[in-house]
């Protein structure tokens, strides 16, 4: 089931040997699958390798080509998500790809939401299938940050805080009881030493809330399949704690109202057909 510019659909595949190769809608997707009933085997050259049988969980690119094997009739659940998502949380392409492990507490309430997303009927309205497309996205989120991103940030030359701040920020922009206060808290770290941070970057843990906000409004403003949502909940959906403080926090970027956005978006597209 294709919602919005993610997908999510369970597939039933033969023994044998092919490839997993992506069809012209799905060329640039995040997925994330779920061997449900049997196994098989994944590589990709000079890239990972690995064998997933029945309640494994792994990702891989559907840019990239895999040869598959099917060591028996295999059952999968698959969700994907456009590939933006990597580079919204600044991690490297080449550490995505592979074995969830499922030390990772997201990683049994997400699967749980995806098998029930697979189930949905092909008639949601708009506004159903904005909601399940942004807990999806904002699962994947989660879900690198704490199997691939922090993780990582450990093992490897990985983002200082500064990048790990910046990554949370965005995978939890729309929480509107989200502060520098509490992202201090949950990086381990004192609101002074990651306000020191941040000043090395010219901005402030606020400003760049404001702006990762601001970023998110203007991107539900400017997709005409999100006009099904008021003004007060494009404001919750970014972040706002009310219509007012979207209006403000616009302003102080330099756009306009979100209804002349939205009027300037719709004038644009008249004059293009």
């Amino acid at each position: 089931m294709e919602i919005g510019a993610s997908v999510v659909q369970r597939i039933s595949v033969r023994a044998g040997q092919g490839t997993l190769v992506p069809g012209t809608r799905q060329a640039e997707l995040l997925t994330l699958g779920l061997v449900e009933e049997g196994s098989l085997e994944l590589s990709r050259e000079g890239g990972t390798s690995f064998t997933a049988s029945a309640g494994d969980v792994f990702l891989y690119r559907t840019t990239e080509r895999y040869d598959v094997v099917w060591n028996e009739d295999v059952v999968l659940l698959t969700a994907g998500v456009p590939l933006d998502v990597i580079d919204e949380f600044g991690m490297d392409h080449g550490v995505v790809d592979g074995p969830v492990g499922a030390e990772t507490g997201l990683l049994e309430p997400t699967l749980r939401f995806l098998g029930a997303a697979a189930d949905l009927d092909e008639g949601v309205t708009a506004l159903d299938a904005y909601f399940v497309e942004k807990l999806i996205q904002e699962m994947f989120g989660a879900l690198l940050l704490t199997s691939r991103g922090l993780r990582d940030a450990v093992e490897r030359d990985a983002p200082g805080l500064y990048d790990r701040a910046v990554a949370l920020i965005t995978a939890r922009r729309a929480e509107c009881d989200l502060t520098p206060e509490r992202i201090a808290g949950e990086l381990n770290v004192s609101l002074r030493h990651l306000q020191r941070e941040f000043s090395r970057h010219s901005t402030s843990v606020a400003a760049t809330l404001r702006r990762l906000r601001v970023e998110q409004a203007i991107h539900l403003l400017a997709d005409p399949r999100y006009d099904v949502l008021a003004v007060p909940d494009i404001a919750f959906h970014s972040g706002f704690a009310s219509p007012q403080l979207l209006r403000r926090a616009l302003a102080a970027h330099g756009w306009g109202s979100p209804l002349d956005i939205r009027s300037k978006r719709r004038k644009h597209a008249g004059l293009a057909t």
